[in-house]
């Protein structure tokens, strides 16, 4: 398969990359780095601060606050992206389910693409994606009270 089409690819089926074009999508994944992780690994634990973000390429990852499960995410899934972008604490613990290969882009790349329009479709996925996970929050929040 080229490079042009595992790319596009890629921009069709991973949230954080939608409407990037596979010559953008290379940009970024030339800022950032692939990683390897066993099951069990603990990528970042709540309370600390984040200077990465994450897309997982295969595997899953669970999202843990006070030892409950509050997602598991799998292949195409973003996380971390709060506290890159906000520049908070980590609001949870994050830790591979299972062995899982992932794109890491470091805050100081985050930072040098947001003099990008590239940075531009990237921060508009991120936002969507909050948007989703806010919307299903309420969701379980209306069905509480």
């Amino acid at each position: 398969m080229a490079y042009r089409d595992k790319y596009y690819r890629l921009t069709k089926t991973m949230a954080l990359f939608s409407g990037l074009t596979p010559e953008e999508l290379v940009k970024v994944m030339e800022m950032g780095l692939t990683e390897t992780v066993a099951e069990g690994t603990v990528l970042f634990e709540k309370g600390s601060f984040g200077r990465k973000m994450y897309v997982i390429l295969s595997g899953k990852i669970n999202i843990i606050d006070q030892g409950k499960v509050f997602a598991t995410l799998d292949t195409g899934s973003t996380f971390g992206e709060m506290a890159l972008v906000s520049g908070r604490a980590r609001a949870a613990d994050a830790v591979a389910v299972e062995p899982s290969h992932l794109f890491v882009l470091p805050a100081s790349a985050f930072d040098r693409l947001l003099t990008k329009r590239i940075a531009v479709k990237l921060l508009l996925n991120i936002s969507r994606t909050l948007c989703e996970r806010l919307r299903d929050a309420d969701e379980i929040l209306a069905k509480i009270l």
